[in-house]
């Protein structure tokens, strides 16, 4: 049976971290190479027990979760474990590729610990990722968040909670903006007279309401800059993505179940009062 002690131990074969040396090092050294806790790890691990494949071991995973924390060039990653970089590609795409499939954000979750009475369960805000100029300079994928090409998502996080819910998206920043995006999908999702949390740029009365100068409704929304900083503490949403334009949302949705995975085993958002 596969510990935490042993995803410890196994990462630190590559990270170097002497296992008699400094216990908060060897957590800063874990956490640095791959974004999440030897905990987690054991989590993922279980969820994914009946998908992977039978000759995978929690080596492979660790790969996967290298790449999207770190998001070095292939040669990089597959010299810091000691295999080629076929080997590297296939496996760490394989955990990458399962991640992403786990249904780890629960849409109903929003309803927890909601008052009785209440309408409005969940806050929503649009996030944007750099990549690659697809080609000769289009407006389409042009965001004003950073001046480039990206992608955008949308991230949904129920209030009393502070778990992620929803998250949608992948499409050009320029022709996408946050309320068209939310139009496409989220607000099928919504019960009759259900209410969402939102920014200006969701300027629709009929599903979203705005902070205005609400103290509380602007903390929740800051909630969502938290949210962000997690996603975008892995590499690969930090940085400009490289691999093949198809991949991002399998790798967006990889980061963010890891992300709300942490959420719930010990690292909550902070809370806001009722």
């Amino acid at each position: 049976m596969v510990s935490s002690d042993m995803f410890w131990n196994i990462g630190h074969k590559i990270t170097g971290h002497d296992l008699k040396g400094s216990l908060g090092m060897g957590y800063r050294k874990f956490r640095a190479f791959f974004g999440t806790s030897p905990q987690v790890c054991v989590i993922v691990w279980d969820r994914l027990s009946t998908r992977r494949p039978t000759n995978s071991t929690p080596e492979h995973l660790l790969w996967g979760l290298m790449l999207l924390k770190q998001y070095n060039i292939e040669s990089v990653n597959a010299t810091l474990v000691g295999v080629t970089n076929k080997t590297f590609r296939k496996w760490s795409m394989i955990f990458i590729r399962l991640l992403a499939n786990l249904s780890v954000l629960d849409w109903e979750k929003r309803f927890e610990n909601a008052p009785r009475g209440t309408s409005t369960f969940v806050s929503l805000d649009g996030t944007d990722f750099r990549i690659m100029e697809p080609s000769a300079f289009d407006p389409k994928w042009y965001s004003h968040k950073f001046h480039g090409p990206g992608l955008r998502y949308e991230i949904g996080i129920c209030i009393l909670t502070g778990h992620i819910v929803w998250a949608h998206g992948g499409l050009p920043c320029g022709e996408w903006p946050d309320l068209r995006l939310a139009r496409d999908a989220f607000i099928h999702r919504l019960q009759p007279d259900e209410k969402v949390l939102a920014d200006k740029g969701y300027q629709d009365q009929h599903y979203f309401e705005n902070p205005g100068g609400d103290r509380r409704k602007k903390r929740i929304l800051a909630r969502h800059e938290t949210v962000n900083g997690r996603i975008k503490q892995f590499c690969c949403m930090k940085d400009r993505f490289r691999h093949a334009l198809f991949l991002h949302p399998c790798f967006f949705h990889s980061v963010v179940n890891l992300t709300q995975l942490m959420i719930e085993n010990g690292e909550p958002m902070f809370a806001i009062d009722t």
